[in-house]
């Protein structure tokens, strides 16, 4: 078909378009926009500050292609910080000492200026004679390597020198042009990673608070308000910021287990496509309960899996493109009148995939469920989650009961056609938007404005036949929203003082109960997060409660795993995002915890009474 064929044009060609993009994608080491080399130098005893030991000092030079550049190991605001771990062949770990880096404007955005390591940039390892099995040693260089049109993630690991390596003739690390600035570097910044990872890992703080929550009415006392929250909860999340895909996904189920034309046939399929459907939702909440109990994880820790969200994003586009009639799928085929062979398995997997795409979004009611119920024992917290699972899958139970209902739906029809195909571009956007998420947000420069591209070329297609006047107006439409759309994901120019500041375990330990401090917990696969990040925490917000009030505003990213981060929102008595807390002078151990849901009125009110 034409329009099918115009899709996969555009398709193909945007694949060939994402390598020049602000892509995060892995590569080999063999096409990195960089090289590296090793040099050893001998050190004597005290030459590197005093009390360290004599032995080998390798400089590990970047040589890094024109126009790219690497994050430091602290790069300020943003950025994935470069580390270096090296290990002595006996497996004793090595110090690793590290260049500040230059300042310089990040290039997705300019307002922010990071410590950036750039073509030349030497990093070094000291190797101790009094080791027993020094060489080789193995090293492994983990960093981001950036253009102004894309990022590459990257780690390279390999070995340097040959077990028995003859030291005695190396050249003196004292006579090389670079050793007073090493010193400068060693005596200025006095840090290694080595150092910085041991001591977080010595200071692993005992998180201990007796917070209030601001809805204490939200909160769950016993096993009967869980079960009553928890189905209340389950039943709003129907209608939380996740609910286009899965508003997509339940549509179609609905329109096709509906589409039989005979009468009885029609309320038997019905009946059994929600009793299936149903079945899959509480099997997928069985599973959370298991693995969230288990490992004691935050709700929708699952998307801190890259490659899970990559599957997702996966999944979420075979499907979409199913319903352009591309090709078609085994399991879960959304296509109206598909006649599939299976429909229970379609049905269950149907329903796990929809509690999947949910599971991001939180809601009223659910962050004190889910605080409460994650420290009682496997069966309370099993129990509580099917009744999550029953709460959302109400509606589909009030169809089992009465599946007359299905006398509602409407027949199929011509229409059913622009019905398939908006579900399609929805899928589509949710593709597009979990590939955000695990490539970087910066891809959504481009895959924002290509699914604007898509859907305006699929309209432009089909509106050949209409009127010329309807056909001005969907065209001029689609390239305004294509407009602003590149005018929304385009970074500004303004140089603008960002008032978060990041996480820091052992400072933020340093300060609590000595200032004021507002903590957000956020992650970049929490819809809701960033719905509120959009209307209620912006940085205008933020920079005038911060100068108002002397508030010091923090974020916590839970968009990967953070063990330290995990601890403190456990602490704070919450399992899901979005929480917030705030501590007021002298109230370090009762901080004021914010579940869910807020507005910008109810917050300024609690920052006034700090």
């Amino acid at each position: 078909m034409p329009i099918n064929k115009l899709l996969f044009t555009l398709l193909l060609s945007a694949l060939l378009f994402l390598p020049a993009t602000p892509a995060k994608a892995l590569v080999q080491p063999s096409s990195l926009p960089m090289e590296t080399s090793v040099e050893p130098f001998a050190v004597s005893p005290g030459a590197v500050r005093p009390g360290s030991p004599g032995g080998t000092l390798l400089a590990l030079t970047l040589h890094i292609h024109k126009d790219w550049y690497a994050y430091s190991n602290v790069p300020g605001e943003t950025g994935k910080p470069t580390r270096l771990t090296a290990t002595a062949a006996d497996g004793t770990g090595l110090t690793v000492f590290y260049p500040r880096g230059k300042d310089k404007p990040d290039s997705y955005d300019p307002t922010i200026t990071v410590a950036a390591y750039l073509d030349g940039t030497t990093l070094f390892v000291l190797v101790p004679d009094d080791l027993e099995n020094r060489f080789p040693v193995n090293l492994s260089l983990d960093l981001l390597l950036c253009h102004p049109t894309k990022c590459v993630p990257a780690r390279v690991e390999f070995a340097f020198g040959k077990a028995g390596l003859d030291t005695a003739t190396l050249p003196p690390a004292a006579s090389q042009v670079w050793w007073a600035g090493f010193r400068s570097m060693v005596r200025s910044a006095s840090q290694t990673q080595a150092e910085a990872d041991a001591e977080v890992d010595a200071a692993v703080i005992a998180w201990r608070f007796s917070p209030t929550y601001f809805q204490p009415g939200l909160e769950v006392g016993g096993l009967l308000s869980a079960v009553l929250m928890g189905l209340l909860a389950g039943l709003i999340l129907n209608v939380m910021p996740c609910v286009l895909p899965v508003v997509s996904l339940k549509l179609s189920a609905l329109l096709g287990a509906g589409a039989e034309g005979d009468p009885h046939a029609r309320i038997r399929a019905f009946r059994e496509h929600n009793v299936f459907f149903v079945i899959g939702v509480l099997t997928f909440f069985l599973f959370l309960a298991l693995v969230l109990g288990a490992t004691g994880s935050a709700w929708g820790a699952l998307f801190q899996n890259r490659w899970l969200v990559l599957g997702m994003a996966a999944i979420m586009g075979a499907l979409a493109l199913s319903l352009f009639g591309l090709f078609h799928l085994p399991v879960i085929d959304l296509k109206f009148g598909a006649g599939h062979k299976n429909p229970r398995k379609q049905a269950f997997f149907t329903g796990m995939l929809t509690t999947l795409l949910a599971t991001p979004c939180s809601g009223p009611f659910l962050g004190g469920v889910l605080g409460w119920a994650l420290i009682q024992g496997p069966v309370i917290i099993a129990t509580v989650f099917i009744c999550i699972g029953l709460g959302m899958s109400a509606p589909y139970l009030l169809l089992i009961l009465s599946p007359g209902l299905s006398r509602f739906l409407p027949r199929s029809g011509p229409w059913i056609e622009y019905v398939e195909k908006g579900i399609a571009f929805f899928l589509l956007g949710t593709a597009f938007y979990l590939l955000g998420i695990a490539l970087g947000g910066q891809s959504l420069r481009v895959l924002a404005p290509l699914w604007v591209i898509l859907f305006g070329g699929w309209l432009w297609v089909r509106s050949r036949t209409a009127r010329q006047g309807t056909q001005l107006i969907l065209r001029v439409s689609m390239l305004v929203l294509l407009a602003v759309t590149v005018y929304w994901t385009t970074p500004g120019t303004e140089v603008r003082a960002d008032p978060w500041e990041h996480f820091n375990p052992v400072e933020l330990d340093q300060s609590l109960g000595q200032e004021k401090i507002f903590l957000e917990f956020t992650a970049d696969w929490c819809p809701t997060c960033k719905a509120l990040e959009a209307t209620v925490m912006t940085r205008s917000n933020v920079a005038e409660w911060k100068e108002r009030y002397g508030v010091r505003f923090i974020k916590v990213d839970m968009t990967e795993r953070d063990p330290e981060a995990e601890a403190l929102l456990a602490a704070l008595g919450s399992r899901s995002l979005p929480t917030a807390a705030v501590f007021r002078v002298n109230g370090r151990e009762t901080p004021v915890v914010i579940r869910d849901l807020y507005t910008a009125d109810q917050l300024e009110n609690l920052l006034k009474s700090l």
